[in-house]
């Protein structure tokens, strides 16, 4: 991008005989500017500037900086980040714009309002689903106190619009919490997603009901959760789309037990990330299950 690209047209100068304050800041309050640089037979000798509190003061020629129309506009970005108060631009000799800190907030403006430079790319997406009682609200939140490097929201498709407010926080963690019931379907979801792109992670809670991950909505990872007892009727076709499975209250069975159920998931599903928790607070199965999240994460974020 060039100083052209950038630069206020057409600057009104004005020549060192021009001392008039009072008719100056009229000057500047009928075009609407702050600066009038200060040019005589073509040599910049300085600038005025209108001030906050109302007065008009001269600034040296130290003050401004002077570019090329085709020079980078980085250029004239890195001098108002120094000690320029504006930068002239020339054309063949003669000055053609003005580029002030002002020009460099509209920018700014303009790229937040595009999303670009934003703090993070694209959230990932992970959707939560299970039957009711699997216990995904309750793996959200105790997941969610591992992932404090992430910028994380969950969104509750779960609840109802009355159950919980818009941006509230989600338990004792204070992370972000989004009551949405249509981010059950695609379009909801991406509406959502769409107003939560300074996110990080974005944990979608779905609906209770029977198991179907066969087709997704638009996340980026699907994850089963079902209690460790009722695991062994989960069928290939409920978890051909899901990358993870839970199998949540896992101490409810004995040890021999729950290996069993997780090889006959992992030989169903090959491929198929399992993991066990337990209910317990100090559960060790939860770490590998918030380092295979984190990596999700990573994975899509570089």
């Amino acid at each position: 991008m060039r100083a052209k690209d950038v630069m206020t047209s057409h600057p009104i100068l004005v020549s060192a005989a021009e001392q008039d304050r009072a008719a100056l800041r009229r000057l500047m309050e009928d075009a609407d500017i702050h600066h009038l640089p200060i040019v005589e037979d073509g040599h910049l000798l300085g600038v005025w500037v209108a001030t906050g509190d109302g007065r008009v003061v001269m600034l040296g020629r130290d003050r401004v900086e002077e570019i090329s129309s085709d020079a980078s506009a980085d250029a004239g970005m890195r001098a108002l980040m120094g000690d320029a108060e504006a930068v002239l631009v020339r054309d063949a000799g003669l000055p053609v714009g003005v580029i002030t800190r002002s020009d460099v907030l509209g920018i700014v403006r303009t790229a937040l309002g595009r999303g670009i430079g934003r703090r993070h790319p694209r959230p990932t997406v992970i959707r939560i689903a299970g039957p009711s009682g699997a216990g995904k609200t309750t793996l959200i939140m105790r997941s969610l106190a591992h992932l404090g490097q992430f910028d994380a929201v969950v969104v509750q498709a779960n609840l109802g619009p009355d159950d919980a407010e818009d941006g509230g926080p989600a338990g004792a963690t204070g992370v972000r919490e989004v009551v949405e019931p249509s981010a059950h379907w695609r379009s909801g979801l991406e509406r959502v997603v769409s107003r939560l792109a300074d996110a990080e992670l974005i944990l979608v809670e779905d609906r209770d009901g029977e198991l179907d991950l066969a087709h997704g909505i638009g996340e980026d990872v699907q994850v089963a959760v079902v209690s460790a007892a009722d695991a062994g009727s989960l069928s290939a076709l409920q978890l051909s789309d899901a990358q993870a499975a839970v199998l949540t209250a896992a101490d409810g069975l004995e040890p021999e037990e729950v290996a069993r159920i997780v090889a006959a998931v992992e030989q169903r599903c090959p491929g198929l990330a399992v993991f066990v928790v337990a209910s317990v607070q100090d559960d060790a199965g939860l770490d590998p299950w918030v380092r295979w999240l984190s990596m999700q994460v990573l994975r899509r974020h570089g």
